[in-house]
């Protein structure tokens, strides 16, 4: 029995410019879901979707996206906008 709710799900959609070769859309977007196991107390695992490609100069810009996600997460009560 779930006494209180809880949190399932933070989806985060971010969008820039394709890239300069022409192999993605004009603009690219990737969307970014912080999902959480019904009932755990573990942190969240990641789904990554796009449909227009989501070009990267490194996988450290992939991580930046995935700071920026957890942040939210992190963010103090009565803090968030």
């Amino acid at each position: 029995m779930i006494e209180k709710p809880e949190l399932n799900r933070v989806r985060v959609e971010f969008c820039q410019e394709g890239n300069t070769i022409g192999t993605t859309e004009t603009y690219e977007g990737i969307e970014i879901s912080l999902e959480f196991q019904s009932g755990e107390d573990g942190g969240p695992f990641y789904v990554i979707k796009t449909e227009s490609g989501w070009s990267i100069d490194g996988v450290q810009d992939l991580k930046e996206l995935f700071d920026r996600c957890k942040k939210i997460l992190d963010k103090p009560k009565g803090k968030q906008k």
